[in-house]
């Protein structure tokens, strides 16, 4: 994956509590705690993390049976940075347990500088997803409650929490010629950040955002995906132009864009661009 840089509501000075660890380094190797990330469906590659691939962890110790609140600083770990080198994860700094202690954990990707909020905390797509930009627009989070010692490695089952829409180009019957390897399609009118809630994964459009355009990630001939933040697009509204052989083809629709959705478009092209025909799929949980 090529590396982006990315704004996840950054500060403008890192904390200098960000990664940092509250108890005192053991000597035990065996009292590191380590981290099997998993994968809700498909990303960029359609298959695994890669290379250069890094997400941010958080860590709380209870308080009796109840865990303590996420804070921007003074949690037991405080966003370490776990870093994937296509074999393992290197987490930095090291997070370490403490005997017969409890923690939840939180675990967001991709990886940003400390935030200055954790309970809107905002997030951008990029809004060029031709190339890293759309796997890098995929925001995704994960937490794990009550974690012991004893029960050895820690998984982080991460979930998508942003909008997922495939665009598949269809020729219609009297549409000449073939697709062209390359075209382009673009995303009009949706706002392009979130707030979510660290914590509880809680994510909703950011209400002072502003609406942009994006282009779309293309895989293939003819089909087309882009990363879009959950809103609800009540009124009809340029929603997709296509870019064809110099043609432009613009699509208007109502939309909702449901958190960890994926949905599908079918365009189906004819000679007149004015007459394009759409076929919205339902949408499907998960991504696979």
């Amino acid at each position: 994956m090529k590396r982006v840089s990315i704004i996840l509501c950054c500060a403008a000075a890192v904390s200098a509590f960000a990664g940092c660890s509250k108890q005192n380094v053991p000597l035990e190797d065996d009292a590191v705690m380590h981290f099997i990330p998993s994968l809700p469906g498909t990303r960029a590659t359609d298959s695994s993390f890669e290379a250069g691939d890094s997400f941010g962890i958080y860590a709380v110790e209870y308080e009796g049976s109840i865990p303590a609140p996420l804070q921007l600083s003074g949690n037991w770990a405080n966003n370490a940075r776990a870093v994937f080198d296509g074999n393992a994860w290197t987490v930095s700094p090291k997070i370490w347990w403490k005997d017969d202690a409890r923690f939840d954990v939180v675990a967001y990707y991709p990886y940003a500088p400390q935030p200055e909020s954790l309970d809107d905390c905002i997030f951008g797509v990029k809004t060029d997803q031709r190339e890293g930009g759309f796997t890098l627009s995929d925001l995704m989070w994960a937490k794990v409650r009550g974690v012991e010692r004893s029960g050895g490695d820690i998984v982080l089952n991460f979930k998508h929490k942003l909008s997922r829409l495939d665009i598949n180009l269809v020729k219609g019957e009297d549409y000449e010629g073939e697709l062209p390897a390359e075209s382009e399609v673009r995303i009009l009118n949706t706002v392009t950040t979130a707030s979510i809630d660290l914590e509880t994964g809680e994510i909703e459009k950011n209400p002072y955002g502003t609406a942009g355009t994006i282009w779309a990630h293309q895989w293939e001939a003819g089909r087309f995906s882009a990363i879009i933040v959950p809103q609800k697009l009540l009124s009809q509204v340029p929603l997709v132009e296509i870019l064809v052989n110099n043609v432009s083809y613009l699509v208007s629709s109502k939309f909702i864009f449901d958190s960890g959705v994926r949905h599908t478009m079918n365009v189906i092209l004819t000679s007149d661009p004015n007459k394009v025909v759409i076929n919205i799929g339902g949408g499907i949980s998960g991504w696979n």
